[in-house]
């Protein structure tokens, strides 16, 4: 689109990040023509964020500071400042319906019961996506009933002949109106489609001055509503950060990474959530095409989590597909 002279975006790209500005509406013609560099802006900081991380410029449970980041300091004024979190939280009594559980590879002669399913600091040596090691945070597989079985065998890593044991879990009563952030909102949808979005509204708007101008025959002032363009670009900034957080989720790990520096980044997001009362994280598994993962962020989730009491094991018949990355 062409920019009007008069013209200033609501919304503009500023250094390595997205800053809101003042909106000078003089018959407010849009000009997204720039959104795509604001996506690579969104990019490019978050490499910084962890890169800071890396040079610990600060600590992964140190919000305050890290919130000095651009990366963080941008996504919280979307998500927190300007009510983008309506758009990926959801409440456990929205999710409640589905099937929760998770898995272990099993030793030969091992009968296991419920306890052998609940993380214990003395068994967690490595950092997990979300928990640095030591930290016991449940991860569970999210979905249908044979969604979950296959994301949980994937994500163990099963064989052939493998005895694969499975434990489901349930939601307590006294959990529902506990809130989850959802990443995966945006994983169905490309960068283009959501940018295509930001473009057809500027689009309409442009049509509609044009058209309102000719029949007063002089171009009108705050001629945009300006609380439903800043709701629309809050929702395309929330989308596609999810967007990338979802995409670096997924971004594979080699055996020689180190893990600590790796997960970092996504530790202090789930700390940062956890800032807002946030109870866990639904995000899509990495070896897995057909599930989901669930992680609690706090240790009272772990206790609301009730066990179903049958713990159930198998032997594996064939080996599952999966790709190299490494998987919390």
């Amino acid at each position: 689109m062409t920019t009007n002279p008069a013209t200033r975006p609501f919304w503009v790209v500023v250094g390595s990040g997205i800053d809101v500005r003042g909106i000078d509406v003089l018959g407010q013609i849009f000009d997204f023509s720039g959104i795509e560099k604001s996506e690579k802006s969104i990019k490019k900081t978050w490499q910084e964020f962890r890169d800071a991380l890396s040079k610990g410029d600060f600590s992964f449970d140190d919000i305050a500071s890290a919130k000095k980041n651009t990366f963080l300091r941008v996504y919280d004024d979307l998500f927190n400042k300007n009510a983008g979190i309506e758009y990926n939280t959801v409440l456990i009594s929205e999710i409640e319906k589905y099937c929760v559980g998770r898995g272990t590879i099993l030793g030969e002669d091992e009968n296991p019961d419920f306890e052998r399913f609940i993380p214990k600091t003395e068994f967690i040596k490595e950092d997990n996506r979300f928990s640095p090691s030591g930290i016991e945070w449940l991860y569970l597989a999210i979905g249908k009933e044979a969604a979950i079985h296959e994301c949980a065998q994937a994500e163990c890593r099963v064989k052939q002949n493998d005895r694969f044991g499975f434990c489901h879990f349930q939601f307590a009563a006294d959990s529902t109106a506990l809130k989850v952030v959802d990443l995966t909102i945006a994983d169905e949808m490309t960068y283009k489609a959501l940018n295509d979005g930001l473009e057809t509204y500027g689009q309409e708007q442009a049509k509609k001055s044009i058209k309102k101008s000719k029949v007063l025959g002089f171009i009108p002032r705050n001629n945009v509503n300006v609380e439903e363009f800043k709701k629309l670009f809050t929702k395309w900034g929330v989308y596609t950060y999810s967007k990338l957080l979802s995409e670096q989720i997924f971004e594979p790990l080699d055996e020689k990474d180190n893990k600590s520096l790796m997960y970092a980044p996504f530790q202090t997001m789930a700390q940062y959530y956890i800032s807002l009362g946030y109870a866990g994280i639904i995000y899509g598994s990495t070896v897995s095409k057909t599930g989901k993962n669930i992680v609690s962020l706090m240790r009272e989730i772990c206790a609301s989590l009730a066990a179903v009491s049958t713990v159930h094991f198998s032997r594996c018949s064939r080996s599952l597909k999966i790709s190299s990355a490494i998987s919390s």
